[in-house]
């Protein structure tokens, strides 16, 4: 299983006996465990999806230079997160699958962009 690290920092050792979740070792194959109220965290989150800053600079610096529009911008797409959620996203912990939704079986998180461009008329 690609299991989310909680699990790993909190199992039962030797060393850490008032661990709140079992062995790793006893839960791997143990599909009990995996189903159980013990694996559900709170998946609520905010996202910030989009922000994007951009300047249009003034036609009349750009006329001088034979352009009739010139925009600068930069944005940043699903950059922030904010959630009390032990794994990587809380948007992505779902397989798809039908049997896996709700799980997160160690899925990936949603990519981070960062843009930036120009926009020139002439």
């Amino acid at each position: 299983y690609n299991s989310l690290e909680y699990f790993h920092k909190n199992a039962w050792t030797e060393t850490n006996k008032n661990a709140s979740m079992p062995s790793a070792i006893s839960v791997v194959s143990d599909s009990k465990f995996w189903g159980s109220s013990a694996t559900v965290f709170d998946g609520s989150y905010f996202k910030i999806k989009q922000i994007q800053l951009g300047y249009t600079l003034p036609h009349k610096w750009t006329q001088k230079i034979f352009i009739s529009n010139l925009r600068v911008y930069a944005s940043l797409d699903d950059y922030f997160t904010f959630s009390k959620y032990p794994g990587m996203d809380p948007e992505t912990a779902s397989s798809g699958r039908a049997d896996s939704i709700g799980f997160d079986k160690g899925s990936y998180p949603t990519r981070k962009k960062a843009v930036i461009g120009i926009n020139i008329a002439f």
